[in-house]
């Protein structure tokens, strides 16, 4: 699954604790086709490409996500 958009979304910062925090922007057809497969508990890795900072935030600029083998049952 890949985003269809070059803004992918952003990394973010936190001041009080040592935390990721990551807003992807998706279409709702990804969100429909990752959901079930997220609460199956078939997510078998997820990347995401982070850009250089601009001002308090990294622009993601690509994500994608895999799941196992069983995945046809969904």
């Amino acid at each position: 699954m890949q985003p269809e958009t070059p803004d992918s979304g952003y990394l973010f910062a936190t001041e009080r604790l040592p935390s990721l925090h990551v807003s992807l922007s998706v279409t709702r057809a990804q969100f429909s086709d990752m959901l079930p497969r997220l609460e199956a508990g078939r997510l078998k890795d997820f990347r995401f490409a982070v850009e250089p900072k601009v001002e308090e935030t990294w622009p993601i600029s690509s994500w994608g996500m895999s799941t196992d083998a069983s995945d046809e049952a969904i």
